[in-house]
């Protein structure tokens, strides 16, 4: 297994994601919500992302917002070269990537609004993880908002295991690095189906073995085979950041800063009689089982003095309906709680997001919502938020942009998009394209992309005979009741189906987000 002198693997190239956490969108509302001022995203800003594999997530944040510059750093010059390639493509002039690692960056870095590290600081050597702290202490403007994920305990006890039986059997095994991992995989399902006492005594983990064979075995060889894998406890990586200066802020996904969403009613009480969210982050994990963390840390953070504060402050944060047709009650189950919101407010707060995007002062003015409390009208879109009820934007959403599209021809403006939607479409992975409305970007499935290339690029005529044609030249099938159609003619209704219902769903959707619009 080919890896650097400090033992990341560098012989196999990463797999290519989208992460919607990292945007600064995300990452402003999550501080707010927090009571802590975000850096302002309204004029120019900077963000760097360190460990930015093959970039997508940097590139679609940078077509997305244009005003920003966006820096990534790598240790592969493979996944940099293949960063270089998308950037010149989608014609992104505020967007580079460095090929370096932590320790030799240049010397004119200078400071960043944004820093985040995504897959990095658990699967790194620990010199390594000091130079990450040396760099967020450096270069981390001050207010700024540095995004940090990891492998977390407790929820790692049981599984951790499994890492080192990959980890072991690969390293006695020949070839490269996939076909180490193969080979490592298949043992571990041998020892699992054998029942092997380990597996017969954790039967999560028994399970979990079934949810690596559905992974890209590149994914699997970065994620299990570094020589430094990792997991900490919540206390422990706060307490290497504020070594560095930085206060921990909140986290992501949005619900895990509400307690009760996360945390049985049994186990709350501790959360009503402290203020100590070094204490209440730790007990959460263990009451929820965490196994993974997306934290937030800011450099010299201004925290609120008022509810009002915060209108001033994230004014430019828009809430919308999460999506079309979404209805009363909404219940969800977030891992360990399950919640249900309805009731008069909420009704009249989805009726009003649904029809346009408003910002909390907005929202506090809307003739509509008059009458209620301020402070039950902000804890309901945060709450509304959490449960993914609405979403968030960095510009106004209006829902009737996307009512002139659904029978014509369309036209993607964005060179970005195009060049993900002309090499991503049937690629077997989610594609991810840029919204300048959003600030962030918006997932469909492959599928879906191919349709939107092909309407997009070709026109409404013949539409489902060239994705037809396009589908069965990839080599992919769809299923029906769980089995692939074979049949020409069964395929083509389907796919018919499939062009008919992304034109009336999913496109006014596309619309909305500026992503797509009327050819002219």
């Amino acid at each position: 297994m080919a890896a650097t002198a400090l033992g990341y693997i560098t012989d196999v190239d990463y797999i290519p994601g989208f992460y919607p956490h990292m945007s600064p969108v995300a990452m402003r509302y999550a501080a707010s919500l927090n009571r802590v001022v975000p850096p302002s995203t309204a004029g120019r800003f900077r963000y760097l992302e360190l460990g930015c594999g093959l970039g997508r997530s940097l590139t679609t944040l940078a077509a997305a917002n244009p005003q920003g510059e966006f820096v990534g750093v790598d240790v592969n010059a493979n996944h940099v070269a293949a960063i270089d390639r998308d950037i010149a493509a989608g014609e992104l002039t505020n967007a580079r990537a460095i090929a370096s690692d932590f320790a030799g960056l240049p010397k004119d870095l200078g400071r960043f609004e944004f820093i985040a590290l995504h897959g990095v600081f658990s699967w790194v050597a620990p010199e390594v993880r000091q130079q990450i702290l040396a760099l967020a202490s450096e270069h981390l403007a001050a207010g700024g908002l540095l995004l940090v994920s990891y492998n977390s305990m407790p929820g790692w006890a049981h599984l951790q295991p499994i890492r080192g039986i990959l980890r072991q059997y690969a390293a006695l095994r020949q070839g490269d690095t996939v076909q180490r991992i193969r080979d490592a995989l298949n043992y571990l399902v041998f020892i699992r189906d054998k029942k092997a006492k380990y597996f017969e005594d954790n039967p999560r983990a028994a399970a979990y073995v079934d949810g690596l064979l559905k992974q890209d075995l590149r994914y699997l060889a970065h994620e299990y085979l570094n020589e430094h894998w990792t997991s900490f406890y919540f206390s422990e990586v706060a307490g290497m950041f504020g070594s560095a200066g930085l206060s921990f802020v909140g986290s992501l996904p949005i619900h895990t800063n509400f307690w009760d969403l996360c945390v049985r009613p049994e186990f709350q009480e501790l959360f009503r009689t402290t203020s100590n969210r070094l204490v209440t982050e730790s007990h959460k994990d263990f009451c929820a089982n965490t196994a993974f963390r997306w934290d937030i840390y800011a450099a010299e953070p201004r925290v609120m003095q008022s509810p009002e504060e915060r209108l001033k402050q994230v004014d430019d944060l828009y809430f919308r309906a999460a999506r079309p047709g979404i209805s009363l009650p909404h219940q969800v189950n977030l891992g360990v709680v399950t919640s249900t919101v309805q009731g008069p407010l909420y009704e009249t707060l989805l009726k009003t997001l649904s029809d346009r995007s408003l910002s909390l002062p907005e929202i506090l003015k809307d003739k509509q919502l008059k009458g209620n409390p301020a402070a039950d009208l902000i804890r309901a879109v945060d709450a509304g938020v959490a449960m993914g009820l609405f979403d968030v934007s960095a510009r106004p959403v209006e829902a009737a942009a996307g009512a002139a599209v659904t029978e014509q021809a369309v036209t993607v403006a964005s060179p970005f998009n195009r060049a993900v939607l002309a090499s991503d479409a049937l690629g077997g992975r989610p594609v991810a394209l840029a919204s300048a409305a959003t600030g962030t970007g918006h997932t469909l499935g492959d599928f879906d992309a191919a349709i939107l290339h092909e309407l997009s690029s070709g026109g409404p005529d013949g539409l489902v005979q060239r994705v037809d044609a396009r589908l069965t030249g990839s080599g992919r099938s769809l299923q029906q009741e769980g089995k692939p159609v074979t049949d020409p003619e069964a395929r083509l209704k389907l796919v018919e189906s499939a062009c008919s219902a992304f034109r009336s769903t999913s496109l006014p959707q596309l619309a909305q987000l500026g992503i797509v619009s009327a050819a002219t």
